[in-house]
C-alpha cells in the first residue's frame, strides 16, 4: 500500500531541510545549492523547488528550522533551571545549556548570523530569533535576581557574544590551550551571576 501524498510530502520535505542543515555544518551557506540538496536528500531538483519555489525559499525555512529549534531548547533549559531551587546551580544549567545549543547549532548558526548578512529575509528571521531570546534570558535574570534592566541586558549580550563566537570559531582558534566544556560553563555561570546578582 503506498503512503498517502501528504506523508510522503512531508518526509520529502523534512529530507530536504535536513540534507541542507547537513551541507550548511560542513560547508556553510556556498556548499547549498539545489543539486547539492537534492543528492543529499535523495530527491530530484524539481521537487526542491514545487516545495520551496527556489533556493532563497529552502533557505528561509532552514532557517527557520534550526531558529525555533534553538528557541524551543532554549525555553526548554529555562524551565529545568527554574525548577532549581539553587541559584547558583540554576545558572550553571543554564550556561551549560547554552554553551550544548550553540555548539549543536553551530553550523546553521555561523551560516544565517554570518555568511547570509546581506540577506534582508534571513536578517529579519535573525533578528526576531534574538529579540525572543533576548526576551526570554532577561526577564529570568530579572525575575530570578531582581536584576536590573541593564544588567539583565548586558548578561544577555554576554551570552549572545559567546554563542557567536562559537559559531565562528574552533576552540583552537581562540586559545592554544584547551578548557574543558564544564570548567568554560562554570566561569560562564560565574561571570552572569556578578552582572545580575544585587
Amino acid at each position: 500500500m503506498r503512503a498517502p501524498l501528504q506523508t510522503r510530502s512531508t518526509s520529502s520535505s523534512d529530507r530536504m531541510l535536513e540534507a541542507t542543515l547537513e551541507l550548511l555544518e560542513i560547508g556553510g551557506l556556498p556548499s547549498v545549492t539545489v543539486a547539492a540538496v537534492a543528492r543529499q536528500a535523495g530527491t530530484s531538483n524539481g521537487s526542491l523547488y514545487h516545495r520551496f519555489g527556489d533556493r532563497g525559499g529552502l533557505l528561509r525555512a532552514a532557517q527557520d528550522r534550526a531558529l525555533t529549534a534553538i528557541e524551543e531548547e532554549t525555553a526548554a533549559a529555562f524551565a529545568r533551571a527554574d525548577g532549581e531551587p539553587d541559584d547558583t546551580r540554576a545558572l550553571g544549567l543554564l550556561a551549560r545549556a547554552a554553551l550544548e545549543i550553540f555548539a549543536r547549532h553551530r553550523g546553521p548558526m555561523r551560516a544565517f548570523l554570518v555568511e547570509g548578512r546581506g540577506e534582508q529575509a534571513i536578517q529579519a528571521r535573525n533578528e526576531h530569533s534574538s529579540h525572543l531570546l533576548a526576551t526570554t534570558v532577561t526577564r529570568w535574570l530579572r525575575s530570578r535576581f531582581g536584576a536590573s534592566r541593564q544588567d539583565a541586558e548586558a548578561a544577555w549580550r554576554i551570552l549572545f557574544a559567546l554563542g557567536a563566537s562559537q559559531a565562528l570559531f574552533d576552540d583552537a582558534q581562540v586559545s592554544p590551550d584547551s578548557l574543558g566544556s564544564d570548567a568554560f560553563a562554570d566561569a560562564v555561570a560565574r561571570a552572569v551571576g556578578a552582572v545580575v546578582k544585587t
